[in-house]
């Protein structure tokens, strides 16, 4: 944010900000003391004889100029603090906006998947193409598909309902048994219809009204024709209705946790609040002036000035979706108040370091203790000089002038701690939410992928065939079969590198190939690649883990080590058992999803990193992933690579879940500001699924 910006508003702002307002009321009080001195200098020089006069009235002059001085560096001084604070503040609303509108857009691409791997589902399809015998077959298999469409909600707890259409608007089954629409003349049926089949995307999103839900208001729903796999003709029309509600509370829940004064929304593209985290500070349907290109702005809302910042996403992976924009506000009368972060002695360290590290505080501290030393110097002299003229009246004018330095020096004292506070506060603020954002992203992600193993182990196709391999053995034509529909789901969903299904013993049996926007990196040339694992064994612990799980509801997750299936690097490996179509208690395999950690973990912890006014990451600064015994998940700097060990204190590794923090830190003889977050889950996932696995996000900042 640009200094100028804030400078523009500044008697607006001068007026929230008490703090540096009294300073300026002291300033101007002490001016005007030093004022009335050089006045009775001029005074009691106009009483003096000729030659005295003339002696003194360059001292004078020089503590008028020295006034003047010291009147533009209290301006400077003033302005310092008003930009810093300021600059807290605002980068506190944009991160807080930010955050918002980017991680609900990240869940929502996740959507963009589902829907269309769904639509493909062969259950589902088979219930459509047979859809229209008797009413008692049709009872049942509504029956049937609903059941599917239960255990889909289980694994993905995102959607509140999800319909199947023909391609009429005839409602066949819906998982919501309270849902009573039978037939739809939303647009979005059509819509979805009328999709050219050869556009890269086949999905629809929309957000509105729609007689699907009636008298519910707008519902967010991901629709995909499904297409007869035979005739490729369309059959019906599936949608995915993602309770948006639900999941913006989650985000303004997650975000309390920081600064409980700041109110974040989510706008539409008309600017109208769509969502609020205090429907009593902003009400939904309020219409705030979205304008993504000023840093913020100050807007009266409610009857209360308040700074304010509307963003557009990010995007993510390409996905921006539809036009939507987060903002964050906060009242200007507790806006400059402290909310210090409680780095204690931490805090303390580094303001005895922000002389050495920010040029403007040294600029001032050296311009202040100059022309005190100026003020000083005059004082003396005036004092020598008097001395010889026996102008005593003169000498406690000198005096009174050096009080006034005295006076103003430690108030200049008390404002530069005050800016340093400020700086400091500020720096592990930043750091510390930057970690919490880190570990949110991380943990929404890999909330995905085990959903996503647990869901693709109840693929018809693959229960049938391991059954299948059990009793006698697969065909050419079934590992055809098998490696083309892993290669659909892994061609879908980019965050694998692979996709394994293995027997009871751990002999993989068919392996998709990396998509093709996947670089695959092996450590030795010697590890297979590509379908070179088909007949190796995968490993056989694992295995068992994945074998001895109770439900088709519960997975298990490799520890973060290095794996032949990741090309001898570290990843984390998801799995679950394969069960039997006939008899659902009894494993007949396993199924592996290779998570593509090195890219996906480096891309959430670029996203994190703090950014200059010019939007670069601010330089030095890096973030990393490490677990509790110090070993590194995922960094941004090569100097600390994938699985090395971190030389901090051992109290950063031993925090409670959820907890978070700032600290001042020595690392390679390199002073930083660390932020830093033990992961909390999300959702069900690793607080309620069984899964431990505590991960730290550090954010390193140069101090």
């Amino acid at each position: 944010m640009k200094k100028e910006t804030i400078l523009s508003s500044k008697e607006k702002l001068l007026g929230f900000a008490p703090d540096i307002s009294n300073y300026n009321t002291v300033f101007k009080a002490l001016n005007r003391r030093w004022n009335s001195a050089i006045t009775a200098g001029l005074i009691e020089a106009g009483r003096m004889d000729q030659n005295a006069a003339r002696l003194f009235g360059p001292l004078i002059e020089d503590m008028r100029h020295t006034k003047e001085q010291y009147g533009a560096t209290q301006i400077q001084l003033v302005d310092a603090i008003l930009i810093e604070m300021s600059r807290k503040v605002v980068s506190q609303i944009v991160d807080a906006a930010k955050f918002t509108i980017n991680i609900l857009k990240r869940n929502l691409f996740e959507r963009t998947a589902d829907v269309g791997y769904l639509a493909t589902d062969s259950e589902i399809v088979t219930f459509l193409k047979q859809s229209g015998t008797t009413e008692d077959e049709t009872k049942l298999s509504v029956g049937r598909i609903r059941e599917r469409l239960a255990e889909y909600q289980y694994e993905y707890t995102v959607y509140s309902d999800i319909l199947i259409l023909n391609t009429g608007g005839l409602v066949l089954a819906a998982l919501d048994e309270e849902n009573r629409v039978t037939r739809s003349k939303a647009r979005l049926i059509r819509q979805t219809l009328d999709i050219d089949p050869h556009r890269e995307d086949q999905y629809l999103e929309t957000y509105a009204e729609t007689d699907l839900f009636p008298g519910q208001g707008k519902q967010l729903i991901y629709s995909q024709k499904i297409n007869d796999p035979d005739s490729g003709k369309a059959i019906g029309v599936l949608c995915l209705c993602f309770n948006l509600a639900d999941e913006a509370g989650r985000i303004f829940k997650d975000l309390s946790r920081g600064n409980a004064s700041i109110v974040s929304a989510v706008l539409d593209g008309n600017g109208q609040v769509m969502f609020t985290s205090s429907d009593s500070t902003l009400p939904e349907g309020t219409r705030i002036p979205v304008d993504t290109q000023a840093d913020f702005r100050l807007m009266d809302l409610n009857g209360k000035t308040c700074f304010v910042t509307t963003v557009p996403t990010d995007g993510y992976q390409g996905f921006f979706g539809l036009t939507w924009y987060g903002m964050a506000m906060i009242p200007t009368r507790v806006a400059f108040k402290d909310n210090d972060t409680g780095a204690g002695s931490a805090k303390m360290d580094l303001l005895r370091n922000l002389d050495k590290s920010s040029g403007n505080l040294a600029t001032l501290r050296k311009q202040s203790e100059d022309l005190l030393g100026a003020m000083k110097i005059d004082s003396i002299n005036g004092e020598v000089q008097a001395a010889k003229f026996r102008a005593n009246a003169f000498v406690k004018v000198l005096h009174f002038v050096k009080g006034i330095g005295e006076d103003i020096d430690g108030l200049f004292s008390e404002a530069i701690e005050n800016l340093q506070q400020t700086v400091a506060t500020s720096l592990f603020s930043e750091a510390e939410f930057r970690a919490f954002q880190g570990n949110n992203i991380a943990d929404r992600n890999l909330y995905e992928r085990a959903n996503d193993v647990c869901w693709w182990a109840l693929t018809p196709l693959f229960r049938a065939l391991l059954a299948k391999h059990a009793k006698k053995g697969l065909t050419s034509e079934d590992r055809r079969a098998l490696k083309t529909n892993l290669q659909y789901i892994n061609d879908l969903y980019t965050p694998y590198l692979r996709l394994v299904l293995a027997d009871s013993s751990g002999t993989v049996l068919a392996v998709s190939d990396p998509p093709e926007e996947l670089i695959e990196k092996r450590l030795s040339d010697t590890l297979p690649r590509g379908q070179e694992f088909i007949g190796t064994q995968v490993d056989t612990s694992l295995v068992q883990k994945a074998m001895s799980l109770s439900s088709s509801k519960d997975y298990a997750v490799s520890d973060f080590v290095p794996s032949p299936l990741y090309g001898g690097r570290h990843t984390y490996i998801y799995t679950t058992a394969v069960r039997d179509p006939e008899a659902h208690d009894r494993p007949i395999g396993v199924i592996q999803i290779v998570f593509d950690s090195e890219p996906q973990f480096e891309a959430m912890l670029t996203d994190v990193l703090p950014r200059d006014e010019t939007n670069a990451v601010v330089s030095g600064s890096f973030a990393l992933f490490a677990d509790r015994n110090k070993q590194v998940i995922a960094s941004t700097s090569p100097k600390f690579p994938v699985g090395s060990r971190l030389s901090l204190e051992d109290r950063l590794f031993t925090c409670k879940k959820g907890e978070r923090d700032a600290t001042l830190v020595r690392l390679e003889d390199n002073s930083f500001a660390l932020g830093y977050q033990v992961s909390d889950g999300y959702r069900e996932y690793k607080t309620g699924d069984g899964y431990d696995n505590d991960v730290i996000c550090m954010v390193f900042v140069p101090a």
